[in-house]
């Protein structure tokens, strides 16, 4: 899979996302500024492949990011597995290269950087990784992983002055590191095989302290950690931008511990940021519709919400390979908007362009539903019926209960799909129920607290909803309540919803 296919255009290009994203905070310079990033990865891009003419398939990893991020902030990126937070950490520290954008680090352009510079910059911005498991070197020991990047920079530069070797000043280092990470000096000789998750994880925050850096990219460093391990690494992470002052760029699918430790939020999705603004902002009124479907996937610790009833997302993620027309999210959205002809309950709506989704997008067939039927059938005569076919796919897509002309129109549609005629049908629903969401990917709009959602353009939309009417399309669940653990409270393992998939139950001892 090739990487380096230029980009082409995107809908976003633009100010209007700029704008939003720089309207964080007036007079301040960000540490860091992202402005169109993207990371394209292709497929049959092979020497072979052009001699065969065959064209190049781009995987849209990442589709257009804006991000600032501020010295001594921590800025969280969450969403969905595969969304792109983890590619789009990578990219901007340039350990993976960008098909597209520009990354400024100080107000240097990272992408433009030479070797010597790009060498300079890493001493000041690290990573910590995801898996403790994978990102540590087995045959090497804690204390030589800790200072492999001392070494790797020539530090110290000159020999100290107290006649130590620059060997033994590295060691000495990574001791000074080990502890301050809560481990002891006394491991510094031990391999990644005899510690427990907790502890590899906290050998990795200890690498990627050893250069003194002022940005750290955080990707999920605690999810595949035991729940109460999480408590404690966390902590230690706010423990050390305290005293270091360090700048984090925080990346996680637990929305629990993004509002405990991030000032703000980015909400990705499917290589875009969707929404962004300040934590609490974010949590208690969320604006964009994926965001508030990710709020209603959270456990609430809650008398009052037993019992509760939470309502899934319909259909499935769409691909990076051929991300849908205009807003990306419109295939799931609870939220997508009607066009001016057509007047229906929005899950019946919804309902029709899931239907139109699967022909469109997912090669769905009327033979997959007349084999169903034939399976469920008792007697071994079976006969196709179109109005048992109807009926299957009103009930399968939540379109019972039409009138009139929409009854009309999607009545054709059925019927025309059931003669096998997939593409006429799905063309039959394009033409009477086409979204103005998938005319054009939209812009980042609101200043602080932006959104890309095309119900911002809608002059008549208002969105200051009564806090009980937030969230109706997501089952008539209002966003969870405030968390009541004050900003500079140390995080108990109790106050994490385990909603992670979290990996083992290593005891950080």
């Amino acid at each position: 899979m090739s990487e380096s296919t230029p980009a082409g255009t995107d809908a976003r290009d633009g100010d209007d996302s700029a704008d939003a994203v720089s309207a964080g905070r007036d007079g301040e310079e960000p540490l860091l500024e992202v402005r169109g990033l993207r990371k394209y990865y292709y497929e049959n891009d092979s020497l072979f492949d052009r001699l065969l003419g065959r064209e190049p398939t781009s995987v849209k990893a990442v589709d257009g990011v804006d991000l600032e991020v501020y010295q001594g902030e921590t800025l969280g990126v969450v969403g969905e597995s595969g969304c792109g937070k983890s590619t789009t950490g990578e990219t901007l520290l340039r350990l993976r290269e960008a098909t597209d954008g520009t990354v400024r680090f100080d107000g240097e352009n990272v992408m433009e950087m030479a070797d010597d510079e790009l060498t300079r910059f890493r001493k000041r911005a690290g990573i910590v990784f995801q898996d403790p498991f994978s990102s540590l070197d087995p045959r090497m020991t804690v204390g030589d992983i800790v200072s492999e990047g001392l070494k790797i920079h020539n530090l110290p530069e000159e020999s100290p002055e107290d006649g130590r070797s620059k060997r033994e000043w590295r060691r000495d280092r990574a001791k000074e590191l080990l502890e301050r990470v809560g481990l002891s000096a006394d491991q510094i000789d031990r391999y990644p095989h005899e510690f427990s998750g907790g502890q590899r994880q906290r050998v990795g925050i200890a690498r990627a302290l050893a250069l003194d850096p002022e940005f750290i990219v955080l990707d999920e460093p605690v999810s595949a950690l035991d729940v109460s391990v999480q408590a404690q690494i966390l902590n230690l992470l706010e423990d050390l931008q305290e005293d270091f002052g360090l700048t984090y760029l925080f990346i996680a699918h637990d929305l629990s511990v993004v509002r405990h430790i991030c000032d703000r939020v980015a909400v990705m999705y499917l290589g875009e940021v969707v929404e962004t603004g300040p934590t609490d902002a974010i949590f208690e009124s969320p604006k964009h519709p994926y965001t508030e479907a990710l709020l209603e996937s959270v456990p609430r610790a809650s008398v009052e919400e037993q019992g509760r009833r939470v309502d899934a997302l319909s259909g499935d993620v769409p691909s990076p390979r051929d991300p849908p027309s205009g807003c990306h999210f419109r295939t799931r959205c609870p939220k997508v908007i009607q066009p001016a002809t057509v007047d229906i309950p929005q899950e019946q709506y919804r309902g029709v362009m899931n239907l139109r989704d699967r022909l469109e997008r997912q090669g769905f067939t009327a033979d997959s539903v007349w084999d169903t039927l034939e399976s469920e059938h008792d007697g071994d005569d079976f006969e196709r019926d179109t109005v048992a076919f109807k009926e299957a796919m009103r009930e399968e897509f939540d379109l019972a209960g039409l009138s009139g002309a929409t009854m009309d129109t999607v009545e054709d549609a059925l019927e025309i799909l059931a003669n096998g005629r997939e593409e006429e049908a799905a063309d039959r629903l394009r033409s009477s129920f086409a979204s103005p969401c998938e005319e054009e990917d939209p812009a980042l709009i609101g200043g602080e607290h932006a959104a890309a959602c095309h119900l911002f353009a809608d002059e008549e939309y208002d969105r200051d909803l009564d806090p009980d009417e937030v969230g109706t399309a997501m089952g008539g669940m209002a966003p969870p309540e405030p968390s009541a653990v004050p900003d500079d409270a140390e995080l108990d393992p109790d106050d994490i919803d385990d909603i992670d998939d979290a990996v083992g139950s290593d005891d950080d001892r």
